[in-house]
């Protein structure tokens, strides 16, 4: 009897589960486990090497170098047959940053706001909650070059803010995280974020 197999730890929530070939559509279908997209996202998107990622999933080198392997078998399965991929989403907690014009009541403003507030969700429950000043304000700093940085540090999934240009949402993207334009935002569209259904990329 085999062991059970331990639970990675897992940053990246795929926003995107379903992707398939446009121009040749087809009836088989790739699985990518949640631990294979997390280890492309921290070798292929962050620049991680092997041992640094086996550490941040928390699984030994071996093991990383296995899941990696076989993500990348599939990825380039689906690329060379024209297969659908399917992504498996496990991650069940995911972190919110957003930009607030007032300390303690959420106001929703331009990345350059004065005040970030970062919401942890578990299984569909805020855990936690912080509120900080933002650097952008602070420091008269652009928000591509303090922001992105300070997500990755607090392993944010989603950025909120009223307005987002290209630049910053395309170094946001980078980084994996996921930027939204919204009016307004409330707990309800936070807990949202984490259970929408995926549509084919």
């Amino acid at each position: 009897m085999g062991r059970d197999k331990l639970k990675r730890k897992l940053q990246f929530k795929p926003m995107c589960t379903s992707f398939g070939s446009l121009s040749c559509p087809s009836e088989d279908t790739i699985y990518l486990l949640h631990e294979e997209m997390e280890a492309l996202y921290l070798m292929d998107n962050q620049g991680l090497y092997q041992a640094d990622a086996a550490i941040q999933m928390e699984v030994s080198r071996t093991t990383f170098a296995r899941i990696i392997k076989n993500a990348r078998e599939k990825v380039s399965m689906m690329l060379i047959t024209g297969a659908n991929l399917e992504i498996e989403d496990e991650k069940d907690e995911y972190t919110v940053m957003l930009a607030s014009m007032q300390e303690h009541l959420l106001e929703l403003g331009n990345p350059d706001a004065p005040f970030l507030m970062i919401y942890r969700i578990h299984q569909n429950e805020i855990i936690d909650k912080q509120v900080m000043e933002n650097p952008v304000f602070v420091e008269n700093k652009r928000p591509g070059q303090v922001l992105p940085v300070l997500c990755n540090k607090y392993k944010v999934n989603f950025f909120i803010a009223t307005s987002i240009g290209t630049g910053f949402r395309s170094a946001l993207l980078s980084k994996g995280i996921y930027a939204q334009s919204k009016k307004v935002f409330s707990q309800k569209d936070m807990l949202a974020l984490g259970t929408k259904s995926k549509g084919k990329e």
